[in-house]
């Protein structure tokens, strides 16, 4: 065999493989195959060790197959896959994160490889991120730091918590105040009372949260008395202690 039949049976082969690749990614992620296809996909591409190859498995997240028990038993298969391979698959985890809103099981794989403080350091860089983004119209992955988060202490948590509040949709705002209780610092008084008197903030379920969590937090409020009044209605006041009590 002379050199040009070598170099075009080399190129053949490298043909070969990507298409061979391709197919095995377009099985993983594709509702119209068979959950036994996708869970062969699984295990070939493991097999491969490659950054690559796992890149491709984590696209398995961001498909939600028809039949919800063949979806879990493949979510739970791959996320075991995932584990066996140790540390090595987080940048390749970290790089799922930046793109993808499907950020749940990635997580729990972290916890499984790496332990809660690199949990607490992805999710305060992934919510950072987003909370950044000028143009992000896609809040649910802020919701789900968010939620994801109140599982776990770091002083860190609440100035990110307290930066979510200020967010454009309500769902991240109130999952911002939900993460705020229990916290009794000062900075946290003024963000809740700012918020409930703040032009913009058109939600009753917040406002009703951000009253609530004064109220448990027994801040004294009576200095803020003009930017609360407005909201107390018929079911708060201002107590003998200067913080808010229910009105009956």
């Amino acid at each position: 065999m002379g050199l040009k039949d070598m170099v075009a049976g080399l190129f053949d082969k490298e043909a070969r493989d990507e298409r061979a690749f391709d197919k095995l990614v377009g099985q993983l992620v594709s509702k119209n195959r068979q959950h036994e296809e996708r869970m062969a996909s699984i295990e070939a591409l493991a097999t491969m060790n490659s950054a690559r190859a796992n890149a491709a498995l984590f696209r398995r997240w961001d498909m939600q197959g028809d039949k919800a028990r063949e979806d879990a038993a493949e979510k739970e298969y791959l996320a075991e896959v995932l584990v066996a391979k140790g540390d090595t698959i987080v940048p390749v985890l970290r790089e799922h994160n930046d793109r993808s809103i499907n950020i749940t099981w990635p997580i729990q794989i972290l916890q499984k490889v790496a332990g809660d403080d690199a949990v607490v350091e992805e999710l305060l860089r992934v919510l950072t991120m987003e909370l950044e983004r000028v143009a992000s119209f896609k809040p649910e992955k802020k919701v789900r730091a968010l939620q994801l988060l109140a599982d776990h202490q770091d002083d860190r948590i609440e100035a990110l918590a307290l930066r979510a509040l200020g967010d454009f949709d309500p769902n991240v705002r109130f999952e911002a105040a939900q993460l705020l209780r229990g916290h009794q610092s000062g900075a946290v008084r003024d963000a809740l009372i700012d918020r409930l008197n703040h032009e913009e903030e058109d939600s009753g379920r917040i406002r009703d949260t951000l009253l609530d969590l004064l109220a448990e937090g027994g801040f004294a409020v009576t200095d803020r008395k003009a930017d609360l009044e407005e909201h107390l209605g018929q079911q708060w006041r201002i107590g003998p202690k200067d913080s808010l009590i229910p009105a009956s």
